[in-house]
């Protein structure tokens, strides 16, 4: 890679087809209609947050910001391997699908993205202190296209650029894209985090032009006007990712047989299970362990403890305020069975939940909780168009 022209090698003439059109003329395209029919050389940036809106809204409305950051963060890693082997195979997908997830965080924070990016790079962009010169901003019209953003970002920093090799570019992203993430964590103002997303924008135009890839081609090519995965226009979350791992909570006097009924289910449906073993929360060991499995979990079954135990709402509120974070509430991936009345918490989750419509099924024996789960499952199967790990009878 290193051996490939920087980004200084573009041809400055590239720059001239730059449309000269003010910021104020950009209307932000409906999410529903978009461009769908439009090749990707005339898409403006506004276009590709409405057509990413389009495909995955209806999807990333269940999703927290940091759970989208997470992703973003995923997507950045996952470019680190094909670059150091100098991949293009696998470079051109990641990249597009780091601008993805760029739009749809855009797209749900409800960001302007296109006059974010020349507010900060157009107006007064941030160079080295070591810079010898630097073209006139005047000379330059807002982009428009993609294509016009690339070589518009390529001209703005051809000196800096003509020093990085395409992995120095990914270093900096993702230091960008860690500093996101921390703003968000800490709950730093708009301006900042709004600020980190346009140069993570920029640095994956940098990074398309060292590898002397056309960002708009690359994007369009693995996503055209649907989702890759299931193949629809608008993503349906149900039955484009099959569920495959299982967080599973078992109450303090869960007996053995019962264990057995849920893991050997859960087993048989093609799910791997990640079993909590805090059946509640009381310290911050217990939540640190749950968090780090309900992340890597698609859905959840839990065994509440019964009335006899003591047990009250409040010792599992952080659970389910984890399952909340991770969208797997909201999705109604949870199932939950209970031996005994448990008094007071099916209230508490009506209360604390109500808009998730979550309920308590209460069970007598092993073989009624095993009869249950089968049907919870069969029934989450044939929501998703049996695209769960597999059926019983695979």
């Amino acid at each position: 890679m290193e051996g490939r022209s920087p980004i200084g090698a573009t041809k400055e003439s590239d720059l001239q087809g730059t449309r000269d059109k003010s910021s104020d003329s950009v209307a932000r395209p409906n999410v529903m209609t978009g461009r769908g029919d439009a090749g990707p050389l005339i898409l403006t940036l506004d276009d590709w947050l409405a057509k990413f809106g389009r495909i995955y809204g209806k999807r990333h409305d269940k999703h927290t910001t940091e759970y989208m950051i997470s992703r973003l963060v995923e997507e950045v890693a996952e470019l680190v391997d094909p670059m150091e082997s100098q991949d293009r195979s696998k470079i051109a997908p990641n990249l597009a699908d780091v601008f993805t997830w760029i739009c749809s965080l855009a797209f749900k924070l409800n960001i302007d993205l296109a006059s974010l990016a020349w507010e900060k790079y157009g107006r007064n962009a941030p160079h080295s202190a070591n810079r010898i010169s630097q073209p006139p901003l005047q000379e330059f019209s807002q982009p428009q296209t993609l294509q016009e953003w690339q070589r518009f970002i390529s001209k703005l920093y051809q000196e800096e650029n003509s020093r990085l090799t395409p992995m120095n570019a990914l270093v900096a992203m993702m230091k960008d894209v860690g500093d996101l993430a921390m703003l968000n964590r800490k709950r730093a103002g708009q301006d900042q985090v709004t600020s980190k997303l346009a140069a993570i924008l920029a640095w994956t135009l940098t990074v398309a032009q060292l590898l002397q890839l056309d960002l708009a081609e690359t994007v369009y090519e693995k996503y055209d006007d649907h989702c890759p995965v299931c193949g629809e226009s608008i993503c349906n979350t149900d039955v484009c990712h099959p569920f495959r791992t299982m967080y599973v909570s078992f109450g303090n006097l869960t007996s053995d047989e019962e264990k057995y009924a849920v893991l050997d289910t859960a087993t048989t449906y093609g799910f791997e299970t990640l079993v909590n073993p805090a059946a509640s929360l009381q310290n911050t060991n217990d939540l640190s362990s749950s968090l780090d499995l309900i992340n890597g979990s698609d859905v959840a079954c839990l065994l509440l403890s019964s009335s006899n135990e003591s047990a009250s709402g409040a010792e599992y509120r952080q659970v389910f305020e984890a399952l909340a974070c991770y969208s797997i509430l909201s999705r109604g991936n949870v199932c939950i069975f209970a031996k005994g009345k448990n008094l007071g918490f099916p209230e508490f989750l009506g209360n604390t939940f109500s808009s998730e419509n979550i309920s308590v099924v209460q069970y007598s024996d092993a073989n009624h909780l095993k009869g249950l789960i089968q049907t919870y499952l069969e029934k989450l199967g044939r929501k998703r168009g049996k695209r769960t790990g597999r059926a019983p009878n695979e």
